[in-house]
């Protein structure tokens, strides 16, 4: 199995973990929670899952570029600009952006090698 394809694969199943199912009462916020009911999520803390309905799905995306680019060439740039995004995405929630670092690091460090 390609080792490109193993670590997608591995990075999927974290964010799939991570933004569906992890509850946890740590959190990292440092500003209020939004009004609008996708972006509203757990301050405080009790238990629970500290990532917003937009969050979500918009992880969805990031998982698919992930495990689509063992399939089809995605150029570096594309790369590059995808994870910007995400990383100004996460910027809402702290938590996210926390979830996500071992992932801009692992995907950085891809692109360098």
């Amino acid at each position: 199995m390609n080792k490109l394809f193993i670590i997608s694969l591995v990075e999927s199943l974290y964010l799939i973990y991570t933004f569906h199912y992890l509850r946890t009462s740590v959190d990292f916020n440092i500003v209020a929670s939004p009004e609008h009911w996708a972006l509203k999520h757990l301050v405080g803390n009790e238990k629970g899952l500290r990532i917003c309905l937009f969050g979500r799905v918009a992880i969805v995306a990031l998982i698919a570029v992930l495990l689509l680019r063992n399939y089809i060439i995605i150029p570096q740039y594309a790369m590059i600009t995808i994870l910007i995004i995400a990383f100004l995405l996460s910027l809402m929630n702290m938590n996210a952006l926390v979830y996500m670092i071992p992932i801009f690091l692992l995907e950085f460090l891809i692109l360098i090698i």
